[in-house]
């Protein structure tokens, strides 16, 4: 079985598409809406209750191996247990069932905020809590395994590799070698990264675990505080993360194999960022231990015009100054920046953290100067 997960604005579009597509059936849900419109409008009440929620839309599609069918009662037995892995424990959902391709599939949409208090269910690791759903339903109704998003995520080694390492196990088998086939590097340096990822470390951990095995990790920032990525050394070769496969890549750590990445605290920033001069705005602190670049830098996430997008970044520097100015925590930060229209990355909050202490530190600065140039009046 195959999952795939998207997250949305709009429910008006999306349930059009599932509904008027050939042959598609409404097959099961919690609502009573009876087409697109009404049930738009149903799910516009859950939608009132936390309206702060930019992409309260769930949209998840789940496929069968081919030539494997289920009965309609079966699958809303499946789609309720994979919502309820997922954490949808009181929200609206409707399923419908699509046979215009030739593997039998369904789609779900439903909204991300719960009815129950009003809070949107929480995205972080849910490709890889997916995955181990999917493999769970597999086994339980007894589905032909499919090949999960994790293996399409791991670049693999050459043809002309498989082949010798088939021939070596040939041999082996057959007497003709003294020992095993060895792996291609490639391949174990993937396991050795799979490895050391198997508890959500944070990315500091992650990488002195990487250096005990042999590994050479190299990662470095951009001028303005965005990752430039990360690659690797082992046995004497080197593969840039993207070469390793997607989840290899700094964002895939985080994504598809839940390393966490650790913020400095803005109170350390606000105390230790040196002064900035005004050719240097984007030359922000970073990590004394982050050297080289290897991956292109990550995209900024976009909304409905580059103009749009700088009126959120000053709109949003200016909440995460009057928050730094109020002791707030770093973890309360976060959650009040993802509240706002723009979807933003670990790496994106950060950096508007470091902005919003640096332009602090200016305005203090500023201040101070201003008081020092104001005579003193004599009584």
């Amino acid at each position: 079985m195959i999952a795939k997960q998207i997250k949305g604005r709009g429910f008006r579009g999306l349930l059009e598409y599932v509904e008027n597509k050939e042959e598609a059936e409404r097959i099961g849900g919690n609502m009573s809406g009876r087409n697109p419109r009404e049930l738009a409008a149903e799910f516009r009440f859950s939608r009132q209750l936390n309206p702060n929620v930019s992409r309260a839309v769930y949209h998840v599609s789940l496929s069968l191996g081919r030539r494997e069918y289920l009965p309609d009662d079966t699958w809303n037995e499946i789609a309720e247990r994979y919502l309820t892995g997922m954490n949808f424990n009181n929200n609206q959902y409707v399923v419908y069932r699509h046979s215009d391709k030739d593997n039998d599939h369904i789609h779900i949409v439903a909204s991300r905020i719960r009815l129950n208090d009003g809070k949107c269910v929480h995205d972080g690791w849910d490709y890889k809590r997916s995955e181990v759903i999917v493999r769970q339903l597999e086994q339980e109704y007894n589905l032909e395994p499919v090949p999960s998003s994790h293996e399409k995520l791991e670049r693999t080694a050459s043809t002309g590799q498989h082949r010798r390492v088939e021939r070596e196990q040939t041999e082996y088998n057959s007497g003709l070698r003294d020992a095993p086939p060895e792996l291609p590097i490639k391949v174990k340096l993937q396991k050795i990264i799979d490895s050391a990822t198997t508890d959500h470390p944070t990315m500091p951990k992650f990488i002195e675990r990487l250096q005990k095995s042999g590994v050479e990790v190299r990662h470095g920032l951009t001028r303005n505080g965005k990752s430039k990525g990360i690659s690797y050394k082992f046995s004497g070769q080197a593969f840039s993360g993207s070469h390793l496969g997607a989840a290899y890549t700094w964002p895939g750590l985080q994504k598809h194999k839940g390393v966490i990445y650790q913020d400095i605290s803005p109170e350390q920033l606000a105390h230790n960022a040196a002064p900035i001069k005004e050719e240097e705005n984007n030359n922000l602190p970073i990590d004394t231990n982050t050297i080289g670049a290897t991956d292109s830098l990550l995209k900024h996430q976009q909304i409905t015009s580059n103009i749009e997008l700088e009126e959120a970044n000053k709109r949003d520097i200016k909440i995460v100054k009057h928050l730094l100015q109020s002791g707030r925590p770093l973890e309360e930060i976060k959650q009040t920046i993802n509240a706002t229209l723009v979807e933003r990355t670990p790496t994106d909050i950060r950096e508007l953290v470091l902005l919003a202490a640096s332009e602090l530190q200016q305005e203090d600065q500023k201040q101070q100067r201003m008081q020092k140039k104001q005579p003193s009046l004599e009584l």
